[in-house]
């Protein structure tokens, strides 16, 4: 894992173990029980839940869920039936999904492993591949591209959400901070905050860490070339950003592989 992975583990580890913003906090148990008896409601990104069509294109129920621990979203799958895996690189948000799974009596299988390695799976061992937002916090995404398709099955799916790039352009202490404040372009796309740091134009702060904006190819055309075929694809926004005012901030999009 390289410094600045290793850095954005400690942060994940240092916000979930202090559940101090909402993908940190595992579901209740009455929102666990609502959850199970009605229709199957999860997230890929802020704003919109994935449609329910989607899943009735999978050719089975046994689910990876990529980056995707906090004990949210695996537990609403295992509700629905769905053999759950979460691979995540932070031990802390595995344990909120462990902990829940022993509060329901679920099961739900957890593999602390970073995105950008091989993924420590078989070739062909899952039927989704689910993955919220969270490339955001990788540099490089062919090898997230390859092993995503790589341990899915045929005709198995892949349903990922990340961040319009757009919103990078912006300085984030005035789009978040300071309401009050005209919004200002500051930055060039593709947006890196690691050689930014290097050149002394930003300062990483350890609450957030390192992000990292992405091209268009490298996230729809990364899909394609390694094989994919996009079936659908949304956009949603995030109300308390006020650049949605503008134009939505995150995309999802639904993958299968032939």
């Amino acid at each position: 894992m390289s410094g600045y992975l290793e850095y954005n583990q400690r942060r994940w580890n240092e916000v979930s173990r202090k559940k101090a913003n909402p993908y940190t906090i595992p579901i209740s148990h009455e929102d666990y029980v609502k959850q199970k008896d009605g229709p199957i409601q999860v997230v890929l990104t802020v704003g919109k839940t994935v449609p329910e069509e989607w899943f009735e294109r999978a050719p089975g129920k046994k689910l990876l869920g990529l980056a995707c621990g906090g004990g949210q979203q695996g537990p609403i799958f295992a509700s629905h039936g769905y053999d759950v895996t979460i691979m995540d690189y932070s031990q802390y948000q595995l344990e909120a999904d462990r902990m829940v799974a022993e509060r329901e009596g679920i099961s739900i299988r957890t593999v602390l492993s970073d995105m950008t390695q091989t993924f420590p799976f078989e070739d062909e061992s899952f039927d989704i591949i689910f993955c919220p937002v969270s490339n955001v916090y990788i540099e490089e995404l062919d090898t997230m591209w390859k092993e995503s398709y790589r341990v899915l099955r045929k005709g198995g799916l892949l349903m990922v959400g990340y961040m319009n790039p757009w919103i990078y352009m912006f300085d984030d202490d005035v789009v978040w901070d300071h309401p009050d404040q005209e919004l200002r372009l500051m930055f060039s796309l593709p947006f890196n905050s690691r050689e930014m740091e290097e050149a002394g134009r930003v300062t990483i702060h350890p609450e957030y860490g390192y992000e990292f904006s992405h091209t268009w190819e490298e996230q729809i055309r990364g899909q394609l070339k390694q094989g994919f075929a996009m079936l659908d694809f949304y956009e949603s926004k995030n109300p308390e950003n006020r650049l949605t005012a503008y134009a939505n901030d995150y995309l999802a999009n639904l993958c299968v592989k032939w």
